[in-house]
């Protein structure tokens, strides 16, 4: 965690401390992480049902049309809490599994319609908030990955490094192909499945602390490759397009095949880049990606 804080995080902090002092503070409560919105979207449970629901007379109010006008229940019996389905059109996960009722545990993420949301429970309530702020300040929930923000504060430290002593850095830019169609075609909750599988399997072939891998924005994503050559990213992004079209990946719709693009950006460490160009450079790539007829990767030779 980094040793400053930012003004989001200080609101929030401040937020936490003010509900404490006011004797508020409850010891279970829902965080909103997605879409990213913990100032606002701390919700404390206080009583014995919590209806969740696009009907404005839920007690809470979703304007999501993924979500069903009353689509789940939190239900409290004694010191815990059991989210339950309500015949939901598009059901309700925890922890990316189905199901009609739960017992919900502290760390569990519930997901209903396009929202995600992290119960915290009894134990140890503050850290946990805090631990979840940080989450979300630098993590997309959705997909796991590092977010735009922490992407282009690291990336530019990583430039900065790779100037200072003189050694490369490679920048990969890659999308899903045809992803809009898959929205489409399918619906966004399919979208959101297709876009977590793409997440979880680039990350597991990421080389653990030393690969930075975030979600750029929409269905592009990005990988900083510290000390990596040309021939090296190469090989590194023909390798995740390989991961990626190897298994049609399972949705709520059926087996999904699913291709990806990748444009790759290269760094000497000799000459001074902006953040800005480098991933610039890598974008222009992408696109030569996506004219060459996709699923392929395209790079500096």
């Amino acid at each position: 965690m980094p040793a400053t804080i930012s003004h989001d995080e200080a609101t929030l902090l401040e937020k936490f401390d003010a509900e404490e002092s006011n004797g508020k503070q409850q010891e279970i409560c829902l965080v909103q992480i997605y879409p990213a919105d913990v100032i606002d979207g701390m919700i404390l449970l206080e009583a014995d049902s919590l209806i969740v629901g696009r009907d404005e007379l839920c007690d809470l109010h979703l304007a999501d049309s993924s979500v069903s006008r009353r689509h789940a229940e939190l239900r409290r019996t004694g010191i815990d809490y059991t989210i339950v389905d309500l015949g939901s059109t598009n059901g309700t996960l925890v922890n990316g599994v189905r199901v009609e009722q739960q017992r919900l545990s502290a760390g569990d993420c519930v997901k209903i319609g396009s929202y995600i949301f992290k119960f915290l429970a009894a134990g140890s309530v503050e850290s946990q908030y805090l631990e979840t702020v940080y989450s979300v300040m630098t993590c997309d929930a959705l997909t796991g990955a590092f977010n735009k923000r922490y992407l282009l504060e690291n990336l530019q430290r990583e430039i900065a490094r790779a100037t200072r002593h003189g050694r490369p850095l490679s920048l990969v830019m890659m999308d899903i192909d045809k992803f809009k169609s898959i929205n489409d075609t399918y619906g966004h909750l399919v979208g959101d499945e297709v876009l977590r599988e793409f997440g979880q399997r680039i990350a597991r072939e990421c080389r653990g602390g030393d690969d930075l891998f975030a979600r750029y924005g929409g269905e592009e994503f990005a990988l900083v490759l510290a000390e990596a050559t040309s021939e090296e990213a190469r090989a590194k992004a023909e390798h995740f397009r390989q991961t990626v079209a190897a298994t049609p990946f399972t949705t709520a719709a059926g087996a999904l095949a699913i291709t990806s693009s990748f444009g790759i950006a290269c760094f000497a460490g000799t000459t001074a880049v902006e953040t800005t160009e480098l991933i610039h450079q890598a974008d222009v790539q992408l696109y030569a990606a996506k004219q060459a007829g996709r699923h392929c990767v395209r790079g500096p030779n």
